[in-house]
């Protein structure tokens, strides 16, 4: 009876050692080989996670020559991809307003402040005027809500959407764009830029006013050509509500215009 408890002890420990210790030492493979976060030798694969995101880049080449600043690497196929996605998600803000994100590997690191590894960008960040990369800026604008020293309610950045010669106030986009900033769920105006400028669908719907309605009196006075009338009195009256749906390819549809709203000559 002795000898069987033992057996049993000594299976135990044996089946205690084989599945249960090796977990406690290490779970996975390669978890003991860590990255170099340096800011010169930056190893960590960004696209190791966001290999979506790469594949995007590289079916566009819109922004493909970016790299980490100043740094030869352009963004192509094995030549250092992490290195554009720290052009936008390190370098914008870090020159912008001086961000400082976690760097070093144990000599002369640095502790992320505002962001750990990587932020959310706006994309004025790059495209605002007298930026500091050369990128095409997106004029035409007036200052969001007619204030030249605005502040997004989600970076507390502000961003130069105008300057003195390229002033806007003409922008069919305006109210694109102030919305987009009031809606934080992204950056500044970030849902107006992706929203024309990448392959995202997008689906509006819309609000119309449904007549246009105006007085003409006769004005006797008034000689043919060019007309005997005047006008006066313009209103847009009633509403009519419909949807329209562009997908990624820029095919688009609108939903039918609702019965009862619309006026039919003759009906």
């Amino acid at each position: 009876m002795k000898m069987n408890k033992l057996v049993l002890l000594a299976i135990g420990v044996i089946a205690v050692g084989i599945f249960a210790l090796p977990s406690t030492v290490s779970l996975f493979s390669g978890q003991h080989r860590w990255y170099n976060i340096s800011g010169t030798g930056n190893e960590i694969p960004c696209i190791k996670c966001h290999a979506d995101i790469y594949d995007e880049y590289m079916l566009t080449g819109v922004h493909g020559t970016l790299s980490d600043g100043g740094n030869s690497n352009s963004w192509t196929p094995g030549n250092y991809p992490n290195k554009a996605c720290g052009a936008c998600h390190r370098v914008a803000y870090e020159n912008k307003s001086g961000w400082t994100y976690g760097s070093g590997d144990g000599t002369g690191s640095t502790a992320g402040k505002e962001a750990h590894a990587a932020s959310t960008v706006a994309c004025m960040a790059c495209h605002e005027f007298d930026n500091a990369y050369g990128a095409p800026a997106a004029g035409g604008f007036a200052m969001p809500f007619n204030n030249s020293s605005y502040i997004d309610p989600v970076s507390g950045l502000n961003f130069n959407y105008t300057n003195s010669t390229n002033k806007g106030g003409h922008a069919a986009h305006q109210g694109f764009i102030e919305g987009a900033i009031n809606f934080t769920r992204m950056e500044d105006a970030n849902e107006a830029c992706l929203g024309c400028h990448t392959n995202i669908p997008v689906e509006i719907r819309w609000t119309h006013a449904r007549s246009l309605e105006f007085n003409a009196t006769y004005d006797k006075s008034l000689n043919l050509p060019p007309t005997h009338f005047n006008t006066s009195g313009y209103e847009a009256n009633g509403t009519v509500k419909v949807t329209s749906y562009g997908n990624h390819t820029g095919g688009a549809n609108t939903g039918s215009w609702p019965s009862g709203n619309v006026s039919i000559w003759g009906q």
